[in-house]
């Protein structure tokens, strides 16, 4: 009779350590699920994309866009990554011989709102465009550009601005094929738009 009181004894005790607040694992539960929507939303009040965007048409065409995604590390440094592609068609008006081409590529930057308007941007991209240190038509290269620069940030409204950007390449390759803004100055201008997505 001991022995059956003794393990039933063992068995009621094993199975209160077994037993568990159903209301304390609901509310923890609760908890975890809060903090989660609580880091979506952050992440998405940090992140923000935009770009630029240019178009002619006519006996030039040119489409140019550049898209990018960035993320806010602190309230006034972000960093991300950039995409770009650049078409470029022109007709001559005496034979009507077409010449096109096209670059593509992408890099990363990071910049600095010190003050509200102000933005300092330091960014290395990679292009993929026409070669035209040779002598084939059809060649192709990769051009790296380091640049840095300084702009301005317009506010838009809530979490959106437009910027305009002053940038120096100091790698300064013969095949860049982004547009000077002076013939024989590696300075480029960069114009577009920026949404916050929180």
């Amino acid at each position: 009779m001991k022995k059956f009181v003794f393990i039933a004894f063992v068995f009621v005790s094993i199975a209160s350590f077994g037993q568990y607040d159903v209301d304390s694992i609901e509310e923890e539960e609760g908890k975890e699920k809060k903090e989660k929507n609580l880091s979506l939303f952050e992440l998405r009040k940090r992140t923000y994309v935009g770009g630029e965007l240019s178009l002619l048409f006519g006996n030039r065409t040119y489409l140019f866009i550049a898209p990018i995604i960035g993320y806010d590390i602190t309230p006034k440094f972000s960093a991300g990554v950039s995409g770009m592609y650049q078409f470029f068609r022109s007709q001559n008006p005496f034979n009507g011989s077409v010449a096109t081409s096209h670059a593509y590529g992408g890099g990363v930057f990071a910049r600095l709102r010190p003050i509200k308007p102000l933005l300092l941007q330091t960014e290395f991209n990679l292009y993929n465009t026409d070669d035209y240190t040779t002598s084939f038509v059809g060649d192709r290269t990769n051009v790296p550009a380091l640049m840095a620069g300084l702009g301005y940030a317009g506010n838009m409204g809530e979490g959106a601005y437009y910027q305009i950007l002053l940038m120096y390449d100091f790698i300064d390759d013969f095949n860049m094929p982004l547009p000077r803004l002076f013939p024989n100055f590696p300075v480029y201008i960069k114009y577009g738009f920026v949404f916050h997505l929180g």
